[in-house]
C-alpha cells in the first residue's frame, strides 16, 4: 500500500497546509502504508515560505526529486529518491538494470548547481520568473472576464485554469498544437475536463506569444456552431 502525493502540486500549484499534512501522514500510519511524496517543486515557490519537506516524519517515506522544475535543468535528467537505507538498497539494485549512470556533464552540472550558494541563486531566479510571468498570466486572465478563473498558483510554473468554452480540453489542447504551435496540458489528462494547465516558466516573450495564439484560437472557436 502506498499514498502518493505531489507537493507543491501539479498541476494547481498549491501548498499542502499543516492540517492536509497531518491528515496523510495519520492516514498512512494508520494502515502502515508507504508515502511517497514527489517534492520536485519545492523551490519553486511564487509567494511564500519555501514548502516543508516530509521528510523526518514518519520511517515509511520516500521522497523523489529532480532538477527539472525548481532548478529549471530539465536536460540533466537527474533527480534522486530518499528513504529508509534498506529500501534505498533494493532501488540501487533495480536501478543498475535500467541505468548505469548519467553522463559526466550532466554529474558535474549537477553538482555546481547543487553547491549551497548556487544554488539559492538558481531558487531565487526562479521566483523571479515566476512573479514577473505570473503578472503577465494574470493580467491576461482578467482581461478575459468570466471566460477564464482560476485560483492563484502559489508554487511551480504551472496555472490551471477552468474555461467556459464548449470544447473538450484535450481537443482544444489538440487544435493549439495544431493550427497555433502552442503547447498547453489539457485538463482531461488531471481527470478534470474543462480546464488548462498553461506553463509560464520561459522567457515572458515566449509566454505572450502562446497567449496570444490561445486568443486567436479562442476566437475562432467563437465563431463556430455549438462550441461557445
Amino acid at each position: 500500500r502506498a499514498i502518493a502525493i505531489c507537493n507543491p502540486n501539479n498541476p494547481t500549484g498549491a501548498v499542502m497546509g499543516q492540517a492536509q499534512r497531518k491528515a496523510v501522514l495519520d492516514a498512512a500510519r494508520d494502515r502502515g502504508a508507504w508515502l511517497l511524496s514527489d517534492e520536485v517543486y519545492i523551490g519553486a515557490e511564487r509567494e511564500g515560505p519555501r514548502t516543508e519537506s516530509v521528510w523526518g516524519e514518519y520511517e515509511r517515506t520516500l521522497i523523489v526529486n529532480g532538477l527539472s522544475k525548481a532548478y529549471a535543468l530539465p536536460g540533466l535528467r537527474i533527480g534522486w529518491i530518499v528513504g529508509p537505507p534498506e529500501t534505498v538498497a533494493t532501488l540501487w539494485a533495480h536501478h543498475d538494470y535500467t541505468t548505469l549512470a548519467p553522463t559526466y556533464l550532466s554529474d558535474r552540472l549537477a553538482q555546481i548547481a547543487l553547491a549551497p550558494n548556487r544554488r539559492e541563486e538558481i531558487l531565487a531566479r526562479t521566483r523571479s520568473i515566476l512573479e514577473r510571468n505570473y503578472g503577465t498570466l494574470a493580467a491576461w486572465i482578467r482581461d478575459h472576464g468570466s471566460l477564464f478563473s482560476h485560483i492563484p498558483p502559489t508554487a511551480g510554473a504551472i496555472c490551471f485554469l477552468r474555461y467556459a468554452l464548449r470544447i473538450n480540453s484535450t481537443e482544444l489542447a489538440w487544435r493549439l498544437l495544431k493550427e497555433k504551435s502552442t503547447l498547453i496540458v489539457p485538463g482531461d489528462h488531471f481527470g478534470m475536463d474543462g480546464f488548462m494547465r498553461i506553463g509560464m516558466g520561459d522567457a515572458q516573450g515566449y509566454l505572450t506569444k502562446g497567449l496570444e495564439r490561445i486568443d486567436a484560437l479562442i476566437r475562432e472557436i467563437r465563431t463556430e456552431k455549438g462550441k461557445a
